[in-house]
């Protein structure tokens, strides 16, 4: 019957012909990535997903709108399960009544204005632009500030609804926070240009009314290479595979040579592939890492340490030849090979400490591991390619000691030596990243010094001097000179919008109008001085950006950049005017609310230093600016620092000290890194090496073996113990640690709301006593209102946005957010509903921009009748980045203090453990090596527990054993001296009793004087001196029988041993003696002298059975489970059926002469060897005898 095959079947087969299917594989991925699918085919189809997926959301959107319409009118609307990604404004008479989510708009009306209305609120933002009034019940595609939605208006009577969908956002600052991308719920999954229809190449995308909304281009789809590329790396990645999988089925020489060739063909051909990604993958980009030749990018980087790594594994997978190959070369090849494996390790030292400099000195990537909240993925493929390469450095250590002849035995692989070596490079690895690191820290200081000390900043004067013409010859400006004061504003959001932009983030932006005799108020002596004159004073210790240009640069001397403009302009009505444009650089804490975090802000000292860094610049001894934690004092003495840079150490800090001249000092500060960071460090590096190592030698023994299988834990009492133990303490630590995790973050959030409210109550109190008296909104619009919030936001640190009762924004602290239209004009439609429906005093909402999400406080504000006014809310990010940072260096401290906790609970788990089964550990050691010919030893356990009852029970059982021994022993002797006594006699006895009978026969002849008694005499004597040679050989029988083991073991080659001897009895012409072998060296560890007797004997009996007529002997050498068979065969007439259990008996022989002992012998002699002897009927029909010896392993 057929057997099908199976899944066991297949899975050898792979296993067999895996080489073949790896190289197959990787030439199918070859022409596949050459013969590719055409893109624009492949973009089609996500196209069409795309559009049924809008047009799925269309639908529910639709469902929302009808379901908004079943409302009332007067009532607000609350729409359960509203996704996120759409939005509903709803109108009555053409007046905003209710809204769920919010467009970024800042005007949300429908009705176009007049142009009378807008001339008479030019204070008002965006009344030029009203994108909502001009949608119609079409579906369209439009740009709603800084989101693109498709949006359609649907009308009943006097109500109106405009829905919305989102399709993308595209931020004007793209970053982590704010990332310009696709509508994640649209599934689009790859990248893709979404425009409104133009005539270009592109596929067009309708509504669910069958209107065309937008295109979408394959300009900025994925690339032909794009797709291509990936498939070329998987093809290289199994060309590596089947290389590797050709040269472990042979490791051989050649094959190692094919192996390296092929392996740096392989990388060679990576070098070319990475040319191709450098621009488009960030990972062989050398904006992350850049160094000379092959290390131009990270990826090189990660492919040489492959490379480097793969060469010495398969160097050490020739370890087995090189071991006997170095047996049988001279002198002078043995010492060549020594050196060039001593030289492989030293040379791997050097190419890693390289890579660690290479690394360190010319990237970004964070190798601290203390800094948790830093690291990356790149941090983890850096790690894990200097495992690789250790792991190549145990390897080539692990190849050389057997080779050399001042190193015993010994292998790296076990359990102790690999848990040193481990130490070992893990302290390596700490102590080489924190050298290397505080270096570069140094390096990094001196640039950051050296920023801090120009006070000028290049990048604004370039922009400076590109805009002085255009900003000179502006007629909007020129006509705005001749507005009200009040109207001023104006002509600084046309100068922020169209020359200044950005700027404002950096710097306070000051415009001041000087006509003709104008006065000014003097803040410094508080006086009012001539406005021209003013400003001509300041100029004349001003420095011009370039000869004649209206910039200057003001060095104030106050650690704050300043530059002013001044723009002349000619007017007929009120005669020539000047304006003052001053910019002067914000304080670090002047920075607050959304605008570090959203728009990437750096500080105006152009210094992008981590918050770990305190710094303070002093000038002549005084401090004039400084910035973070540290507490600087306010003079300094220039003589306690050395000129140039220098480092000093305290006990808790450390100082990185600029002194270029006696004036200008600068000072960067850090808190120093004690024990703590570096145990961290190392116990982060003992997992990671521990579980790398472990994971690789794991995976190369079952590569190894033919029938992979799971061993499970031995039952071992001990080894129970530990787990139980072991996971307790782990279970229990964890859980402590996610509930440290949770009650942290926890107490941060209550924290922060706490700050939040008290905020918050402070600017309510405030602002209802600015309001107190307001009978409307209107009223509170005004500068005064509007000084006493900035004055507010930065006392303090945060954002304050003004609503009125109706939910539009009246004024805000950070207007960038609305004209950057991050943030729509209506508030937020819970708090709102919450606030003025509920009637609540207070409200507490999540909100989310972006990638950003925060804590948003609400709170109204009532005049005295109790009427609302407005409504003030706070978006709580009051220390900007620092809150964000507090979170994740919590998070960090209570896992770096975990780990350490969780090493701790594993060794004394185990230690622990240990204890406990050590008394049993101790029994089932020494009731294994109870040796009846010798002493046994007590068990030393003095605790009186249930354990000390078993200790104690071993004892007597010992001492009871040891009195049964000595008896048996005893009587052993007795029994043994009798049968040897009995052998020895039964063995002299028998040639003693024909002597006796000889010598009474001659005595009688001689006595009767029998004629001849002489010549019997001679024969007689004859017959005497036969029989005295038997027994001197039965005595040297009974003395080698007695003295077997005392020769030295050897190691030698079975195969030779037997040839020779072959030689030695092939003599006879009627006797043929045939030899084969496996054609190996078949190394053995034996006594030669013995297994050259076992074989002698052996042969022997067999010519001797052969000896009258002649015959054939075959001896046989082969390999079996670790052992090696000798067979010896012949076809004489063999052994007797009812002889062949008394074969190895002592005294036992069916040969006319011989003792009978050489068979027993020979097995005493095999068995003492570690093998078995037998005996069968042989093929050729007569007897074989077979013995195996085990295979000795280097």
């Amino acid at each position: 019957m057929n057997r099908q095959p199976g899944s066991t079947d297949i899975f050898r087969f792979i296993l067999r012909h895996r080489s073949a299917l790896l190289l197959s594989l990787a030439i199918i991925l070859t022409l596949m990535s050459y013969v590719v699918v055409p893109h624009g085919e492949g973009l089609r189809g996500d196209v069409e997903r795309l559009e049924e997926r809008i047009h799925q959301r269309q639908s529910i959107l639709h469902d929302y709108v009808m379901e908004a319409f079943r409302v009332p009118v007067q009532e607000w609307l609350q729409l359960d399960g509203f996704p996120e990604d759409m939005v509903i404004y709803r109108y009555n008479a053409d007046t905003l009544q209710s809204w769920v989510n919010q467009f970024p708009v800042a005007n949300d009306e429908v009705d176009v204005l007049t142009l009378w209305h807008r001339i008479n609120h030019l204070n008002s933002r965006s009344l030029f632009n009203a994108p909502l009034a001009y949608l119609t019940e079409q579906e369209q595609y439009v740009n709603l500030g800084s989101a693109w939605y498709v949006v359609k208006v649907y009308r009943r009577g006097e109500i109106k609804i405009i829905s919305g969908l989102l399709i993308k956002t595209q931020y004007l600052s793209n970053n982590t926070v704010l990332a310009s991308k696709i509508n994640p719920e649209l599934g689009v999954k790859r990248k893709m240009d979404v425009s409104p229809v133009t005539f270009d190449e592109g596929f067009v995308v309708k509504g669910l009314d069958g209107g065309v909304l937008f295109s979408v281009n394959n300009g900025f789809a994925i690339n032909e290479g794009g797709v291509s590329i990936p498939l070329r790396w998987m093809a290289m990645l199994f060309f590596c595979a089947a290389l590797y999988s050709f040269y472990y089925n042979r490791r051989t020489f050649k094959a190692f040579l094919l192996y390296a060739a092929g392996l740096t063909v392989i990388r060679i051909m990576c070098v070319g592939m990475a040319v191709l990604l450098r621009f488009s993958s960030e990972l062989f980009s050398p904006n992350l890492y850049a160094d000379v030749g092959l290390f131009s990018s990270f990826g090189n980087f990660l492919l040489n340490n492959l490379y480097v790594s793969l060469l010495v594994l398969g160097l050490y997978q020739l370890r087995k030849n090189i071991i006997l190959k170095h047996k049988q070369w001279g002198k002078w090849r043995k010492r060549v090979v020594e050196t060039i494996l001593c030289i492989i390790p030293l040379l791997l030292v050097l190419y890693i400490d390289y890579v660690f400099r290479s690394l360190i000195n010319n990237s970004n990537i964070v190798l601290e591991l203390y800094r948790i909240q830093q690291l990356n993925l790149y941090s983890v493929l850096a790690y894990a390619s200097y495992a690789l390469l250790f792991i190549a450095l145990l390897f080539s250590l692990q190849l050389a000691i057997p080779l050399l002849p001042f190193i015993k035995g010994g292998s790296m692989l076990r359990t102790r030596p690999l848990l040193a070596y481990i130490s070992l490079i893990s302290l390596y690895t700490i102590l080489t990243v924190s050298d290397l690191g505080f270096r570069k820290e140094i390096d990094g200081s001196k640039v950051w010094a050296n920023k801090l000390a120009v006070e000028r900043d290049i990048s604004l004067e370039l922009q400076l001097r590109s805009i002085e013409a255009k900003l000179s010859r502006d007629p909007i400006i020129g006509a705005m000179l001749g507005l009200p004061q009040e109207r001023y504003g104006l002509i600084q959001n046309r100068m922020e919008e169209l020359y200044l932009k950005g700027v404002s983030q950096k710097y306070e932006i000051n415009i001041t109008i000087c006509r003709p005799n104008d006065m000014l108020l003097d803040n410094k002596w508080q006086q009012m001085v001539d406005c021209s004159a003013y400003y001509n004073e300041l100029l004349s210790f001003g420095v011009p950006l370039t000869d004649g240009s209206n910039f200057f640069f003001l060095n104030n001397y106050n650690g704050r950049v300043s530059y002013l403009g001044v723009m002349r302009y000619a007017n007929r009505v009120q005669g020539p005017i000047t304006m003052y444009i001053e910019f002067e650089s914000r304080y670090t804490r002047d920075v607050m609310g959304h605008t570090a975090v959203l728009f990437d802000y750096k500080p105006s000292d152009n210094v992008n230093m981590p918050q770990e860094y305190s710094y303070a610049k002093y000038m002549d001894g005084r401090l004039v600016i400084y910035k973070g934690a540290y507490v600087y004092p306010m003079v300094c003495d220039p003589a306690d620092y050395t000129s140039g840079f220098s480092v000093m150490k305290e006990e808790e800090h450390i100082h990185f000290v600029s002194r270029a001249d006696n004036d200008n000092i600068i000072i960067i500060t850090r808190a120093r890194r004690n024990i703590y960071h570096y145990l961290v460090s190392f116990s982060y590096l003992m997992l990671f090496y521990s579980g790398f190592s472990f994971l690789f030698l794991r995976g190369r023994r079952l590569g190894r073996r033919r029938n992979i299988r799971i061993r499970l834990p031995k039952n071992s009492f001990r080894r129970k113990i530990t787990y139980l133990i072991t996971v307790s303490l782990v279970v229990s630590l964890i859980s402590m640690g996610f509930g440290s995790v949770w009650f942290c973050l926890n107490y941060y959030r209550n924290s922060n709301h706490a700050m939040m409210e008290e905020m918050l109550q402070t600017v309510q109190v405030t602002l209802t006593d600015l309001c107190k008296y307001a009978e409307g909104y209107q009223q509170i619009n005004t500068s005064s209102v509007y000084q006493s919030l900035e004055m507010m936001a930065k006392n303090t640190q945060t954002t304050i946005n003004l609503y009125d009762p109706h939910g539009r924004m009246i004024r805000s602290t950070q207007p960038e957010l609305f004209d950057r239209y991050l943030l729509a004009s209506r508030i937020n439609p819970q708090a709102y509903y919450q606030l003025v429906y509920e009637n609540r005093m207070q409200v507490i909402i999540e909100e989310r921009l972006g990638e950003l999400e925060y804590s948003s406080l609400y709170a109204p504000i009532y005049n005295a009748q109790g009427n609302l006014v407005a409504i003030a809310n706070i978006p709580y990010f009051a220390k900007g980045s620092y809150a964000v940072s507090d979170v994740p260096s919590i998070l960090a401290a209570i896992i770096n203090i975990y780990i350490l906790l969780l090493l701790a609970a594993i060794f004394v788990g185990t230690a622990l453990a240990n204890q406990l089964s050590e008394p049993l550990a101790e029994i089932g050691r020494k009731m294994k090596l109870i040796d009846v010919s010798k002493e046994t030893e007590h068990i030393n356990y003095r605790n009186k527990d249930e354990l000390g009852e078993l200790v104690g029970a071993y004892n007597k059982m010992v001492d009871a054993l040891e009195e049964s021994t000595r008896r048996l022993a005893q009587s052993e002797r007795e029994q043994a001296w009798s049968e040897m006594a009995r052998q020895i006699a039964h063995e002299i006895k028998n040639p003693l009793t024909p002597m006796r009978l000889s010598i009474q026969h001659l005595i009688r002849m001689k006595q009767r004087g029998v004629e001849g008694w002489e010549e019997k005499f001679e024969e007689v004597a004859s017959s005497l001196l036969e029989q005295i040679d038997i027994l001197s050989n039965t005595a040297s029988e009974f003395s080698s029988f007695a003295k077997f083991y005392y020769e030295e073991s050897t190691v030698l080659d079975l195969a030779e041993l037997i040839n020779d001897q072959k030689l030695f009895f092939d003599t006879r012409e009627n006797i043929r003696i045939a030899y084969s072998y496996c054609h190996k060296e078949c190394m053995v560890q034996v006594r030669k002298g013995q297994i050259i007797r076992v074989l002698v004997n052996l042969v022997s009996n067999a010519i001797q059975a052969l000896e009258e007529k002649g015959g054939y002997i075959r001896i046989t050498l082969n390999e079996d489970a670790g052992f090696y068979v000798v067979a010896i065969e012949d076809n004489g007439p063999g052994v007797k059926d009812e002889d062949v259990n008394k074969l190895f008996k002592p005294n036992f022989t069916t040969k006319s002469s011989g003792t009978g002992l050489g068979l027993a012998i020979c097995r005493n002699i095999i068995e003492q060897s570690g093998g078995k002897i037998s005996y069968h009927r042989s093929e050729l029909g007569g007897a074989c005898f077979s013995f195996t010896l085990p295979e000795f392993k280097f």
